[in-house]
């Protein structure tokens, strides 16, 4: 009796487990037609370009004719992203609702030079902070990053800017579209630690509603040691600042947010650079996905007055500076008294406006921001290039070396 029980019992379980895939498979028409809809309405660069516009509005209808069949998750987001994708803004993002979806108990890191783990709360045993991606499901992170480039708008280091702070490399549907999930449901990941041992991990997806928490707090405690100037806990608050005396005074900043607070900050911090003659200002927007671009004004133009002319600015960057992180050591460098350092930055499209609007099904989350097709200059946006390039590498992550904390103290005082 008991053999037949659990006979059936195993029956219906795998029931439940094929029954998964068909719930998945819904009718994707509704979503598209909204997401064509809005971007047709909003985008400014389709907007003011037939051609464009015409091109994008074919696609679209292409794209709503494949969604009439029913078709799992993961393709529907290849469509959509590729549909999104064809706009060429980095700021018309899918954004899946994170209460919804599985994730690997992992989160992930770009290096300059490679990916890392970046482990949380929950992650399985084995996998340390900094240990290096060899392959998951057996594509490298070359692969994987050129596979998410056809429908990551911009640069690459668009990619990986989207990949990490949308999850793109831990989320079922993501990994699904890329074919690194194997037939049990489970993802092969091989990594490699600072010692060189490797080690094959077969990794399952779990059912966090507080995913986007957890990752949020490892990626804290991740730019804590590799990416503040030393002795700046960076991510404590949204800013901050301090003077080295007879070297630089550096300020960070990690959101462009419009608050009274900000523009105080940087006040003050002027004039402690000003009252204790400090020969350089370190403005530091490594990880600032952007915000309100008019901050930017009150670096800018104090910096044009005469008791600053003599110091020299240093923008420090990575591939997460985007958008108006990027304007602001853009304009600065315009001005030429500041030296970009550090990473690449993503792309710099000023934003004019956005419209933020969900699926019918409110699983998915969508933003399109109405953007120039160029920047204020009038060219075509593309990631800004530090002139002097300070790299945070796979091996500086094992080794714990902060790599712009071995760059500060080269800045000494001014021959006068």
């Amino acid at each position: 009796m008991r053999t037949v029980i659990a006979a059936v019992f195993t029956v219906l379980m795998a029931a439940l487990v094929a029954l998964h895939p068909i719930q998945d498979r819904l009718t994707r028409q509704p979503d598209l037609r909204q997401i064509a809809r809005v971007i047709e309405q909003k985008e400014w660069g389709l907007r003011e370009n037939p051609q464009r516009l015409a091109s994008f509005t074919r696609l679209a209808a292409k794209d709503i004719r494949t969604a009439a069949e029913p078709m799992p998750y993961w393709r529907y987001f290849g469509i959509a992203a590729s549909l999104i994708a064809s706009v060429h803004n980095p700021h018309t993002v899918i954004w899946p609702d994170m209460q919804e979806r599985d994730y690997l108990p992992v989160a992930f890191y770009w290096a300059s030079d490679g990916l890392v783990t970046v482990p949380m709360a929950g992650s399985p045993k084995g996998v340390e902070l900094g240990d290096k991606v060899l392959a998951i499901g057996g594509k490298t992170p070359a692969a994987l990053a050129r596979g998410l480039g056809r429908y990551v708008p911009g640069s690459g280091y668009n990619v990986r800017f989207a990949t990490c702070r949308f999850l793109l490399l831990s989320a079922r549907y993501s990994l699904e579209w890329l074919g690194v999930v194997n037939r049990n449901g489970r993802v092969p990941i091989t990594l490699q630690d600072a010692q060189g041992h490797v080690e094959h991990l077969s990794l399952p997806f779990v059912d966090w509603s507080n995913y986007g928490v957890r990752e949020q707090h490892a990626s804290v405690e991740f730019v804590n040691r590799f990416i503040a100037p030393p002795g700046v806990p960076i991510t404590n608050t949204p800013f901050g600042w301090k003077v080295v005396s007879g070297r630089y005074g550096v300020f960070w900043l990690r959101d462009f947010n419009k608050i009274a607070a900000v523009d105080n900050g940087i006040a003050r911090f002027l004039n402690a650079v000003a009252r204790r003659h400090i020969p350089n200002i370190v403005i530091d927007v490594q990880q600032d996905p952007g915000g309100y671009s008019s901050i930017s004004e009150a670096f800018i133009q104090p910096l044009q007055e005469p008791q600053y002319r003599s110091c020299h600015v240093y923008v420090l960057t990575d591939w997460g500076s985007f958008s108006a992180s990027v304007i602001l050591a853009e304009n600065l460098v315009l001005f030429d008294n500041a030296t970009v350092v550090g990473q690449p930055t993503g792309e710099d499209l000023e934003v004019n406006g956005e419209e933020n609007f969900h699926t019918p099904d409110g699983t998915i989350f969508y933003q399109v921001a109405v953007d120039p097709p160029t920047d204020a200059m009038g060219y075509e946006a593309k990631a800004l290039r530090p002139s002097i390039p300070v790299p945070l590498t796979v091996e500086d992550i094992q080794h714990g070396v902060n790599a712009i904390s071995d760059w500060l103290p080269t800045l000494r005082p001014k021959t006068w």
